[in-house]
């Protein structure tokens, strides 16, 4: 069965263009021209991805991110213009798993809607078996999407999923940001965002970090990230 896409965007002039892009993919359409509607469409069909524009004619994007979030760990995706980097910021914060504006090209565009599938909930990581990666204190069960910090079990979204174990499978290494952006947003190189910014700073709470001085998600400046297990943690892949 080929994915459903809700596709709920303000502007009219590009909305059969957008709409072309997702369909080219094999992917299953549902629109939606305001915001009640948009909800309503998101109850009745639970599709795979919702694709909302911020500026609907009832009821604002970051509104619409926050009353979907509340019911659904559907991937988000909300689209603004480029100047609104604010509240691309804000989408994030809310829930939104990418922000995309105005400059975004048609084949960029669908590289992250694949990406926002791939990594959206219930859609398995590849291969057959169960994947987790356990650090002693710290363990990722990558196909449930829980992270589990000493007694503390974390939900996790699909996209904070994906980037977790894209740091933690290479731990104790600097994992460049263009790649991190590549490899789980699918971001073509030299694309400038908050989006990882936003996305680690989301896991580093749920590690029970200290953003000023974290000890598991270390900033590497200028270049990426490092992923640290505590110290005598020793990051090993088992299936099961």
């Amino acid at each position: 069965m080929r994915a459903t896409i809700l596709l709920a965007i303000e502007d009219q002039n590009g909305f059969a263009a957008l709409r072309n892009c997702l369909e080219d993919l094999g992917l299953t359409v549902l629109t939606a021209t305001t915001g009640d509607e948009a909800l309503e469409v998101h109850a009745e069909a639970s599709p795979d991805l919702v694709v909302a524009g911020l500026a609907l004619p009832d009821l604002h994007g970051l509104d619409l991110c926050r009353l979907i979030r509340r019911e659904s760990d559907v991937p988000l995706i909300v689209m603004g213009q480029a100047t609104s980097g604010l509240d691309g910021v804000l989408a994030l914060e809310l829930g939104a798993d990418d922000f995309i504006g105005s400059g975004c090209g048609p084949e960029e565009f669908q590289e992250r809607v694949k990406a926002a599938l791939r990594r959206g909930a219930g859609v398995e990581p590849e291969g057959n078996d169960d994947e987790v990666l356990d650090f002693g204190e710290i363990v990722i069960d990558r196909r449930q999407h829980r992270l589990t910090v000493g007694d503390m079990h974390r939900e996790l979204t699909g996209m904070e999923t994906e980037l977790l174990w894209a740091l933690a499978r290479r731990a104790g290494a600097v994992v460049p940001s263009k790649l991190l952006l590549k490899e789980v947003w699918g971001y073509p190189e030299g694309v400038r965002t908050r989006t990882l910014d936003v996305h680690i700073g989301r896991l580093r709470k749920k590690l029970g970090e200290d953003g000023r001085n974290p000890r598991h998600i270390v900033t590497v400046r200028c270049v990426g990230y490092r992923f640290e297990p505590d110290a005598d943690g020793h990051g090993r892949a088992r299936r099961g």
